[in-house]
């Protein structure tokens, strides 16, 4: 393997394991948020029925950044995976993607789309070309041309000569998810998650709530 090769292969593990981590990692804190934010509203304003506290404007859902430091920050869309070549519409991505990502996406799909697979005994090698498949969607969706590239060798698909240029450019989505990981990760919400400790979990818990119902009487 040389050393281009080699570049190549790390990254596009790495980005792969970062962009399934990401996903968990916000759902994660959505959820808790959203505890957070019932209880908050269970205690502060108990006279608000039960069916109507999820629809209740004034009191939004405490983010990412009100959780550490009581500013507000936007978050990202969720990635999802499709489960289906046969998609009504390409997304944007999909259509705006680089054409090499496109090609050899389509050459992937011919050896392992589900169709292709229908007629594979259940195993190994049924469940690895699933796997990669989807793999494959996900990186036509995010035109991640090193992951596309990966899969492809894997599956013994031609690929093109990657560039520096595109190793630089995963080096970069490498950097901006594992930021945005540090982020999620340096919150209140996701350190009362994640703690043990019942004290220090209370201990949280109160400062969200003073936080939540100070942003609350300034809206008011």
């Amino acid at each position: 393997m040389d050393t281009l090769k080699g570049k190549m292969k790390f990254l596009a593990t790495k980005l792969s394991a970062l962009q399934s981590e990401i996903i968990v990692s916000r759902e994660i804190h959505q959820a808790a948020s959203r505890e957070v934010d019932k209880m908050f509203k269970e205690k502060y304003f108990p006279e608000i029925p039960v069916e109507n506290r999820e629809l209740d404007s004034e009191i939004k859902e405490f983010s990412e950044e009100e959780a550490s430091n009581n500013s507000q920050t936007q978050q990202r869309p969720e990635q999802q995976i499709p489960n289906s070549e046969n998609m009504p519409e390409q997304s944007s991505a999909e259509k705006n993607a680089d054409p090499e990502v496109k090609k050899m996406f389509k050459k992937i799909a011919s050896k392992c789309h589900p169709d292709k697979l229908q007629d594979l005994e259940e195993g190994f090698e049924k469940d690895k070309k699933a796997e990669l498949y989807q793999k494959a969607r996900l990186a036509l969706e995010n035109n991640d041309v090193l992951i596309m590239a990966d899969v492809a060798s894997q599956l013994g698909v031609e690929i093109p000569e990657i560039t520096e240029l595109q190793l630089k450019e995963t080096e970069q989505k490498i950097i901006s998810i594992k930021k945005e990981l540090s982020m999620i990760e340096s919150t209140a919400v996701w350190h009362w998650f994640f703690t043990d400790d019942p004290s220090v979990k209370d201990r949280i818990l109160n400062q969200l709530f003073e936080a939540m119902y100070g942003q609350y009487n300034l809206r008011t």
